[in-house]
């Protein structure tokens, strides 16, 4: 029995019809499922806690498939209760896909039910968990950040502009765009990141463009911002670009989308299986490419094998 949490109304029609050809495939294999679809923002997590409660258990693991893109992926991994009552697929109908792109799972979603419905034995993979201010902790597949990408990411969500691109199928476009169009107007600010709770491992900032905590290696579509992040490392790598000014870090922008940064000054790759941010004034930030709002202190760790993924 497979379990499908399925946006439907998402991907500008990649959901619908999406859906369409996997229920088509479905009833062709005679696979049995059961399937419900999203209502809104946050339903998938009022659903994933719904179905594992009623369905799963930690000796007949449910196998929960996600048809979606990263944010609605975000909102299942926060609201499953117990993670070893779940192997999760996902068939992406997004415009990033970094979530797929990531774990180096099909892209295409026929290809991605078949390897689901093929797939013999979950691999297991760390997650990210993050907090601010004291407030709730929330969990994230890919990454979370503050600084620029977190306002790219803020802006993406209302912009008409990538319901526009992602009509063409143009969706990575829209980060690119907003990327410069909030590059010239980020208001930057101090601080300082410690990494593995060592008072002697610390980062200093005098003007953060962006730090960004990943879980992947991608984020914002397909831009390689910790080339060398590993889902199996137990730790969370961090990019951080400070002190740059904003013409400079325009025209590197480039060396950033081919994944080469270690080379540039100002940028910082460093990792840590806790990474604690304190900022001097209030930064936007996000989790999975989903508004997290204006913070100042964020306690970033890794859930090292957390997630038991079906590949």
């Amino acid at each position: 029995m497979y379990y499908f949490i399925v946006n439907y109304r998402g991907g500008s029609g990649r959901g619908a019809k999406a859906w369409k050809d996997i229920r088509g495939i479905l009833k062709e294999k005679h696979v049995e499922y059961h399937a419900w679809k999203t209502k809104g923002l946050g339903h998938a997590t009022k659903l994933a806690a719904a179905i594992v409660s009623r369905y799963g258990s930690r000796e007949n693991p449910i196998r929960l498939v996600v048809v979606g893109g990263d944010g609605t992926i975000n909102e299942v991994l926060n609201g499953i209760p117990h993670f070893g009552w779940v192997h999760l697929g996902v068939i992406p109908t997004g415009s990033g896909n970094d979530f797929v792109r990531g774990h180096g799972l099909q892209r295409k979603r026929i290809p991605a039910l078949l390897s689901i419905l093929e797939a013999e034995e979950p691999v297991r993979v760390d997650l990210g968990m993050v907090s601010a201010d004291g407030g709730t902790p929330r969990l994230f597949g890919i990454s979370s950040g503050i600084g620029l990408d977190a306002e790219v990411c803020r802006k993406a969500l209302l912009s008409k502009q990538k319901k526009l691109f992602n009509s063409f199928g143009l969706g990575k476009l829209t980060y690119l765009v907003l990327t410069v169009e909030s590059l010239f107007t980020l208001h930057t600010t101090g601080g300082r990141v410690i990494y593995d709770g060592d008072a002697e491992n610390v980062l200093r900032m005098r003007r953060l463009i962006f730090l960004s905590g990943m879980n992947l290696s991608w984020e914002g579509g397909g831009v390689p911002m910790a080339p060398k992040s590993s889902v199996t490392d137990g730790r969370i790598s961090t990019c951080v670009a400070d002190g740059i000014p904003k013409w400079k870090t325009f025209l590197e922008l480039p060396v950033l989308v081919i994944g080469k940064q270690k080379w540039l000054r100002g940028f910082t790759l460093r990792d840590g299986a806790t990474i604690d941010i304190e900022t001097d004034e209030p930064v936007v930030m996000h989790v999975d490419g989903e508004y997290g709002g204006m913070v100042r202190r964020i306690h970033m760790e890794t859930l090292p094998g957390k997630l038991r993924l079906l590949k």
